[in-house]
């Protein structure tokens, strides 16, 4: 579980193929439920390009679908890949990130009970 802090984080973690990115809401607790989706975004499209995959989010977290060569390739691609879009997505979002387990991913994501 992420140490509690005043300041929301956007929370990254390995799940399936892809890269995973819990969502602070702004107003409230708890994490979006649809963080991408339904309207265009620039900010994150371009960070989809950046990353060159595909971006979702309709299902409780942005998901990078990086595919087999990323997630479960050499040693350090996984870092280089965080690394390439960190910065624009704490930019984007005006918030910092932390890397998360998956057991805490799925306790803190928002569909749990659903």
């Amino acid at each position: 579980m992420p140490a509690a802090s005043a300041e929301p984080k956007l929370l990254f973690c390995w799940v399936a193929e892809g890269l995973h990115v819990l969502v602070p809401k702004r107003r409230g607790t708890g994490f979006l439920s649809v963080p991408y989706g339904h309207h265009t975004d620039k900010g994150l499209d371009a960070i989809a390009a950046l990353a060159n995959c595909d971006l979702y989010g309709l299902d409780g977290a942005l998901n990078f679908d990086c595919g087999w060569d990323i997630c479960h390739g050499q040693k350090g691609t996984q870092d280089v890949f965080i690394e390439r879009i960190r910065k624009p997505l704490e930019a984007h979002y005006k918030m910092q990130s932390q890397l998360i387990d998956v057991n805490t991913f799925w306790e803190l994501h928002p569909h749990k009970s659903r």
